[in-house]
């Protein structure tokens, strides 16, 4: 049965009003023209999100929410969360491009070696499906074709598109995944998988649409934590299993990003996870009980003491101190 609707009768407030809401719900401010800063910055609907999990209800987001914070709880803890939020989005920017352009590359040079004669052959019946070929122009070649390269090239060549390796570089990844998935013959979306060392196309597929989503949330400034993927990652290569709803998840999305950069570049996996150690220790540092929700809901875990971990220690250290010399 539908839930029956109700008006909407909320009105706008003022950061003096948001202080007092912030407050009745058990927030700690003691400093009210730094909490005036962060909401101004912020913004009080988007701090909102990252003070959930400070919740006594958490992970409850329904009817049983109460708003109501766990004791204790400062404001500087929720902007703490937000701004590790920021640094995990930054991180995974760059090493998810990485990933973006190794499977651009694949596809290119694998498909555009196999059909030789057709360098157009992403709009050949033979090779994608009819449907993709009546939306291309539309829904992705307009804006490629603004490309000054693409210019160019049309403006010397006759032909409706430019060869694969020209329109393929400003394809975007989700244009990329509905390339793969439009692909007619099981052994041409094979034929990329398996450069990732993924025979399952299904599940390669899976690794996609996960990697867009992530891809789309550190574009645009969405939620990574608590973030929900709209359709679930299949065991493979990257993850032989899951916990719970663990694949539906940014913990099982991780667990994808870290599989494929992998398949990319050892050293920039780790370098990636050592920049994701020190944000996740900075937080730590400001917030100790971020940890058990971090580890569970994230899958993130810090290493515990050793050469590696005083090596994070230190790095943490003196941004701290850096931070402080410039707030004094």
């Amino acid at each position: 049965m539908a839930r029956r609707k109700i008006p909407y009768n909320k009105r706008a407030t003022t950061y003096e009003e948001q202080i007092t809401i912030l407050r009745r719900h058990g927030v700690v401010i003691s400093d009210e023209a730094k909490a005036k800063e962060y909401l101004a910055d912020i913004g009080y609907y988007r701090l909102g999100f990252y003070l959930y999990p400070f919740e006594l209800t958490y992970p409850h987001l329904d009817n049983r929410r109460q708003h109501n914070v766990k004791p204790g709880t400062c404001i500087e803890d929720i902007v703490a969360l937000y701004y590790f939020d920021i640094d995990l989005r930054n991180i995974l920017n760059k090493y998810l491009s990485r990933i973006e352009v190794a499977i651009r590359t694949t596809i290119v040079y694998e498909l555009s070696n196999k059909y030789k004669s057709n360098p157009t052959w992403f709009v050949d019946s033979n090779v994608v499906s009819a449907n993709f070929i009546r939306k291309f122009p539309g829904e992705a070649y307009r804006s490629i074709r603004n490309k000054l390269p693409i210019q160019r090239h049309h403006s010397k060549y006759t032909g409706q598109f430019a060869p694969a390796w020209k329109t393929m570089e400003y394809m975007t990844l989700g244009n990329l995944e509905v390339l793969y998935d439009s692909l007619v013959w099981d052994r041409d979306k094979r034929l990329i998988s398996s450069h990732f060392k993924e025979l399952a196309i299904e599940t390669f597929k899976s690794y996609l649409t996960a990697l867009r989503e992530v891809r789309n949330a550190c574009a645009h400034g969405n939620l990574l934590f608590g973030m929900t993927l709209s359709s679930g990652i299949r065991t493979g290569e990257a993850c032989a299993s899951f916990n719970g709803n663990d694949n539906q998840t940014f913990k099982g999305a991780l667990r994808v990003i870290d599989y494929l950069l992998r398949q990319v570049s050892v050293n920039r996996a780790n370098d990636m996870w050592r920049e994701i150690y020190k944000a996740t220790y900075l937080l730590y540092q400001k917030t100790p009980s971020m940890r058990p929700i971090v580890e569970n809901q994230m899958g993130i875990i810090v290493p515990e003491k050793s050469a590696f971990r005083r090596g994070i220690e230190a790095i943490v250290s003196k941004i701290v101190n850096f931070r402080r010399k410039k707030h004094l």
